[in-house]
């Protein structure tokens, strides 16, 4: 006999019941980054490569595609200046630029929410790029997030890949964590060759309140491919 899982019952499962929505103070949270190009200095895994740059002020997005064709709507995730969390969805007209009507100070993720996009989809303050949507992916791949004020993110498991083969040559990969006083550290910095390398914490990593959170690589040579995948948990504060 079949047992049909009511929509409201837990399950054995804590990280399960996460994902559905069971836990009113924790949401997960799937961080996904992948950088084409990663050079010999360290860079933030996300799909514009290079650096990134977190605004200086909260300030209106400016939001464009590279393509005349891209005519969707598109969701931005991020915080205002307080460290609160805000959205916006905004309709693009192809090469033509538009803004958003709130200030972000943080951008943690955009989606398109119809089609595919044809080109690059950019949402940017002063001309320097804060979410970026590369063609036909449909949403932005950047091992980065900024942890809303009164909240915790709880670091469970993270993925990283490479297609790097030559016997002569690793990547370096570290975790860096900018504090709203301007603190840095930069942590868990380990090296690899190739494949995978995976890390499921029975322990959650925890990162507080208003902490930039970011993964950078850089290769011992030449460039190479690099994806990273993070899943963690946001909830209550420390």
């Amino acid at each position: 006999m079949a047992y049909q899982l009511d929509e409201h019952m837990s399950t054995t499962s804590v990280f399960l019941d996460v994902a559905r929505g069971h836990y009113n103070n924790l949401k997960p949270v799937n961080i996904f980054g992948f950088n084409r190009d990663v050079g010999t200095a360290f860079e933030t895994l996300w799909n514009d490569s290079g650096s990134y740059v977190y605004p200086s002020s909260a300030s209106v997005l400016s939001v464009v595609s590279s393509s005349a064709s891209d005519t969707m709507s598109v969701l931005i995730s991020g915080l205002d200046f307080d460290y609160v969390e805000i959205s916006e969805t905004v309709t693009l007209i192809g090469t033509s630029a538009v803004s958003t009507t709130q200030a972000f100070f943080r951008v943690n993720s955009a989606v398109i929410l119809s089609g595919s996009n044809v080109g690059n989809i950019s949402a940017s303050i002063g001309g320097t790029v804060h979410g970026w949507i590369e063609a036909g992916q449909g949403a932005t791949q950047a091992c980065l997030y900024t942890v809303p004020a009164g909240k915790s993110l709880y670091l469970l498991r993270i993925d990283l890949t490479s297609g790097t083969v030559n016997p002569n040559k690793y990547l370096t990969y570290r975790q860096t964590l900018g504090s709203s006083n301007g603190r840095i550290l930069r942590v868990a910095e380990a090296t690899w060759q190739t494949g995978q390398q995976s890390f499921d914490r029975q322990i959650p990593f925890v990162i507080g309140e208003k902490t930039d959170f970011q993964f950078e690589a850089k290769s011992s040579s030449g460039t190479n491919e690099v994806s990273i995948f993070v899943e963690a948990a946001l909830g209550w504060g420390e």
